[in-house]
Parts: C-alpha cells; structure tokens; sequence
C-alpha cells in the first residue's frame, strides 16, 4: 500500500516500468498504434481474458482526501499494458447504463473500459457499487490524472438517473469534478473563458457584464465558467481542457462587485462561485432565467471598434454561440410595450 500524496505526480510510464521490475516481468517498449490507439471505449469481451492476464492488485495508492475512491490499483499485465482499478458507488444497477454515462470520459482521456462488475454488498458498511478495470494509455499521464479520471466518473455516476445537461448541473461539476466538462460541445447556455477577466482594466469590466448580461437577455439564463480551454469541430465549440486560473483572476467578491455595478436592473439568483484545482482556479457565474418584465439588462458601457466607451450603454444577447447587439427596432419596441402598459394603468380604475 502506497500513499497517493506521495506519488501522485509519478507518470504513469514510469510506473510501468516500475512496476514490472517489482513483479518481475519483462515490458516490451511502447509501439505506436498500441491498444489503446484502437477504435472504442469498450473492450471487446474476447480480449478481456487477455488484458487481464498478469495483473494481481500488487500495487495499490491510498486517497485520503475524503472523495471516492479510497483505493486506486494501478497494473502491468503480461503484455506490458496498464491496468487501473478502482471501486465507485453507485445504486445503478444495468451496465449498459453505466457504459453509456462513463464512455465519453473515458474517450476523451484515451481510456478503454475493460469490465466492470456491479457489487451489491461490497464490504461492511459499503454501499453498492462498482469496480471498474480500465486500459489506459501507456505513453503519457500521471498517477493524479487517473484519480482526476475517477473522481469524475464517480461523480458523474452520482448524478440522479435521467439528468440532462443543463446550467444548474455543469456549475455543480464544476465545483465537484471540474474535467467532466471536457469533451462536452459547448451549448448556447455556456461560455467558457480560459483566462479571467482582468478587473483593474475597464475594458474587461465591460467584457465581464457583457458576458453575464447576455445570459440574462436570453430565454433560459445560462453559465459563465472561466478556466476551460476550446478548440473547433464540425459543430462548434468543444471543451477541450480544464485551464485553472491564478487566484487573483478568481475573487468572486470582485466579480459581483463588477457585474453588481455595469448591469442595471440587477440580476436576480445570480451566483458565483470559485473552487480551488490544480494549483489553480475554476470561478462560475450562473444567471438563471430571467423574469420578461425585467429586460432588458443595459450594461455600463461599451466596446465600439476596439475603443472602450465608458460612458455609453450596450444592450447585447446570446443567440446559438455568438452574441448580437439588440437592435434598436427592438429597443424601441420595448419601450413603447412599457408606455403602453403604464399608459394603461394609468387609464384604469
């Protein structure tokens, strides 16, 4: 038994070498289009037998960080694979279930699932759950990205049966298991940001209620998440990696202070919450719904061809993945709905 502390930053091909002198065995080199180069997350349950072969739950690393799991295996099979296990709690019971929720993390990390066997008795006060056995890959990562790895399913596992993706759930992941969100495309609710906002420049003042304001313009509201790298695909955007930031882009009193100051009428449910990551930080800004009578949200200030106007007000919502400016058809229309309300207050009894 190891202590994960000690041994988190080791990676894992050193301790696939490690571990094969421990136990004696010979480890070809590394050969690119290896197994876990080959298609799918889930191993062919004819080669199950053999990925197996050799492993003997020698080497083990204790967490004692009070998160699941508590213990995590880490194997060399006789084909010089790498092997980890590792137990989760969890009340589903179907394995396709479970496949089907585990799958697009393991995809993403470049992950194979081998098995997994569902235990409802698992020890003395245990609750039900799982032990999983993963293929994972031999030329790269750490000891601290597998129990990144786990700790990700384990709480995406947790989630009631049926959840749907949604704001309220990614600023949860966000503060429970912050690489969850990698691989997700990135909805019309979401914006991801993998710098903060500089709040001692008025340019990103405005930029920062900018942001907010358009999820407040919006039908549904939506989440603001700063620390999460994207890149391109057919659809749009993916998050491609969690970028925790410096503490001093993460002070959520400054935040609020900004959002509180540029964004009139003010913005109610709003929450922000910062967690500490990786030596880093992951800071959220979740606007729920807005009531129609209170729109739209004006921000103090604007950005007009690079030049930051401080003085002028901007009206701006999200539509799909871009932003668009109100126009000012629209803005009149508002106002004229506004006039014809009081005008027909005023005219009853």
């Amino acid at each position: 038994m190891y202590e994960y502390e000690e041994c988190k930053e080791l990676s894992l091909p050193g301790l696939r070498h490690a571990i094969a002198r421990l136990e004696g065995k010979k480890v070809p080199p590394f050969k690119a289009g290896a197994r876990e180069s080959e298609g799918g997350t889930v191993v062919p349950e004819q080669e199950i037998g053999s990925l197996l072969e050799g492993v003997t739950g020698n080497v083990t690393f204790c967490v004692r960080d009070n998160m699941r799991p508590e213990f995590i295996t880490i194997d060399v099979n006789d084909s010089g694979d790498i092997v980890a296990s590792f137990f989760l709690p969890c009340e589903m019971e179907h394995p396709s279930d479970v496949i089907k929720i585990v799958s697009p993390h393991l995809a993403v990390r470049g992950a194979r699932l081998i098995r997994c066997r569902y235990w409802d008795e698992p020890g003395p006060k245990m609750p039900p759950g799982w032990d999983f056995d993963l293929l994972l890959p031999r030329n790269r990562g750490t000891l601290s990205g597998v129990h990144e790895l786990a700790v990700v399913l384990a709480r995406t596992l947790s989630l009631p049966p049926n959840t749907s993706m949604d704001a309220e759930v990614v600023a949860s992941l966000c503060h429970g298991a912050p690489e969850s969100l990698v691989g997700l495309e990135e909805p019309d609710w979401l914006e991801v940001k993998s710098q903060g906002y500089d709040l001692d420049s008025m340019k990103d003042k405005i930029e920062l209620a900018q942001d907010v304001s358009r999820f407040a313009n919006s039908e549904k509201g939506g989440i603001l998440a700063v620390g999460y790298r994207t890149k391109k695909n057919r659809n749009g955007e993916l998050i491609s990696k969690c970028t925790p930031v410096h503490e001093g882009f993460a002070q959520v009193a400054r935040y609020r202070a900004t959002i509180d100051s540029r964004i009139f009428p003010p913005i109610d449910g709003l929450v922000i919450r910062a967690s500490p990551h990786n030596g880093g930080w992951v800071l959220t800004v979740f606007v729920p719904s807005q009531a129609e009578e209170n729109k739209p949200f004006l921000v103090h200030g604007a950005i007009a061809g690079g030049k930051v106007e401080g003085a002028f007000i901007s009206i701006v919502r999200r539509r799909g993945e871009a932003s668009i400016p109100i126009t000012g058809p629209a803005i009149h229309s508002m106002l004229s709905a506004g006039r014809s309300i009081l005008h027909g207050k005023r005219l009853g009894p």
